[in-house]
């Protein structure tokens, strides 16, 4: 829609002009909606600054070779891809849980009180309400994407500022859905399955589900998510070196950030 001047006929109809009608609240429903946008993308910051503190430095070597499945340890951590990073600390986050408490608990229980109104509320949203798993891209319009959950059959819409990108409807999203304000979004940057690759997919979640319910039997979809969502992470890499493509950035001669990577070598070297 064409931005409207101050002295244009309001939109409404009115025959008022623009700024003797809607546009104070124009201005403060934009200004509203700019505060929970900026308040999802301090949290998803922060989390991540909190998550790389030195106390938890531990727990991220144990839990890098789980979520990678070996392929990545905490001597070649540093050989990760910016969204491979994310992507990992965003497991680390939710759902590694190694004394039984998921570091986003954490992060709540020392920060919350020194968060803004805004903060808190979706702050408060992640630790109840997300979402993550495989989902089917259905359709999209524009920046919302119809998905479906890949077990569960489970319908969502979810905002994605760059659209659909290279996923083609029919094919499957590996990611998180957290709520912001009044819409989902996707936590961090997701990973895709093409269509040749969702393969045995289903069989896979469903038998590690059949597994995990003799242990947990009163769990539910999120809870097995929690514990399983890894097993996603391997089923791309696994097919990602079936079809003949280096499953994780460190094994690609020609990544993009190739030139960055002999830098941090080199700086590695330099400091042993």
């Amino acid at each position: 829609m064409t931005k409207l001047g101050r002295n244009d006929p309001c939109y409404c109809g009115s025959g008022k002009k623009y700024k003797n009608c809607h546009m104070q609240a124009d201005n403060d429903a934009e200004r509203e909606r700019r505060a929970w946008a900026e308040a999802g993308r301090f949290l998803r910051r922060d989390i991540i600054r909190f998550a790389r503190e030195e106390r938890f430095a531990t727990a991220v070597a144990k839990a890098l070779p789980l979520y990678w499945n070996n392929l990545y340890t905490a001597e070649t951590a540093d050989e990760m891809s910016m969204p491979e990073a994310l992507r990992f600390f965003d497991w680390f986050i939710y759902d590694y849980q190694p004394d039984g408490e998921r570091l986003l608990d954490v992060y709540a229980e020392e920060n919350r009180d020194g968060l803004s109104h805004h903060q808190q509320i979706v702050l408060d949203g992640w630790l109840t309400d997300t979402v993550t798993g495989a989902y089917e891209l259905v359709s999209y319009d524009g920046q919302t994407l119809h998905l479906r959950d890949f077990m569960t059959g489970e319908t969502y819409d979810i905002y994605e500022a760059g659209g659909h990108g290279n996923v083609e409807i029919g094919e499957v999203i590996l990611t998180r859905l957290v709520p912001v304000h009044d819409q989902l979004e996707m936590s961090v940057s997701a990973a895709y399955l093409p269509a040749a690759e969702i393969a045995d997919l289903a069989d896979k979640l469903a038998a590690a589900k059949a597994a995990d319910a003799e242990t947990h039997p009163d769990a539910d979809q999120q809870d097995f998510m929690r514990r399983h969502n890894h097993l996603l992470v391997h089923h791309a890499l696994e097919h990602a070196a079936i079809q003949g493509r280096p499953p994780v950035a460190r094994q690609n001669p020609d990544r993009e950030d190739l030139k960055t990577q002999k830098i941090v070598t080199k700086m590695k070297k330099r400091l042993r």
